[in-house]
């Protein structure tokens, strides 16, 4: 299952279309997640959470609402999905998370941004410590080529492409031990 609507969930859609794998696509809103576990009536052998979004603002301008729409889905998306794991992944089964390089994300106005995925890092730490009937990969990636970089006034350097990107993730993945 692919949880996201934006150019990264719609590079592994591509990959797992090429390979003849089915996936189940969830793009709704993240307060939706809560409904999720009584829509879906089955178990995933892995789960891909690539929800994400960026307000480009100096910290003295960033507002409560600023807050929400970077939180929501950058971390407060994901703690809702980690509560619900039980019902919907299988014992064993992998959790990719899509986060950040924060060594490249620290630049001035992106403040919400970086606190963000600070904050998705820190959370899947301790839930692997915590949960350790799953896999969980956090995946740090420097710049995709997707639609995000548009609300920012600068181009992403070297950009990888969504579905290349895709690609390497599900080969390491695939051949990663549990951790």
């Amino acid at each position: 299952m692919i949880i996201g609507n934006g150019g990264v969930s719609k590079g592994f859609q591509k990959v797992f279309n090429e390979l003849d794998t089915p996936v189940d696509i969830y793009d709704r809103s993240v307060g939706d997640l809560y409904e999720m576990p009584q829509k879906i009536k089955l178990q995933y052998d892995m789960i891909i959470y690539a929800v994400g979004d960026i307000v480009w603002k100096p910290v003295r301008r960033n507002t409560a609402a600023d807050i929400e729409k970077v939180f929501k889905p950058n971390i407060f998306g994901f703690v809702i999905l980690a509560q619900m794991l039980p019902q919907i992944l299988k014992p064993k089964g992998k959790i990719l998370i899509l986060g950040a390089n924060l060594q490249r994300i620290t630049s001035p106005f992106l403040s919400l941004y970086a606190a963000s995925k600070s904050a998705l890092k820190a959370f899947v730490e301790v839930a692997k410590k915590e949960t350790r009937r799953y896999s969980f990969y956090l995946l740090e990636p420097d710049e995709i080529d997707t639609p995000i970089w548009k609300k920012v006034p600068v181009d992403p350097q070297n950009p990888k492409n969504p579905k290349d990107y895709a690609r390497q993730v599900l080969e390491f993945v695939e051949f990663a031990p549990n951790v």
